[in-house]
């Protein structure tokens, strides 16, 4: 059986090691070339690696609707948006100075 690309990073996300640095490489690049859009897309792969947007937004107490609006770049979260998003992923924000 031959699978496409996306349901083979869908299953590799799902170890959370893998998922993890996915996730880092997303934010590093969307860092270097501010590229929201791109950014939503990898935060989309997530979400659904992890089962239905449906399921994920009612775990992350975000409305369905709005998550989709989101994940498709048609609106930019708030921070505390985007902090339940990565909470219900199992991640935080962290502050680093810069050198």
């Amino acid at each position: 059986m031959t699978r496409t690309f996306d349901e083979y990073l869908k299953e590799n996300l799902k170890n959370p090691e893998e998922a993890t640095a996915f996730f880092q490489v997303a934010i590093e690049e969307f860092l270097e070339d501010n590229n929201l859009a791109n950014f939503n897309k990898a935060l989309d792969i997530l979400i659904k690696s992890q089962g239905s947007v449906a399921h994920f937004a009612k775990i992350s107490g975000i409305n369905r609707t709005h998550l989709y609006k989101i994940l498709n770049s048609e609106v930019e979260p708030k921070l505390s948006t985007l902090k339940s998003i990565l909470n219900s992923l199992g991640y935080k924000i962290t502050i680093a100075r810069v050198a």
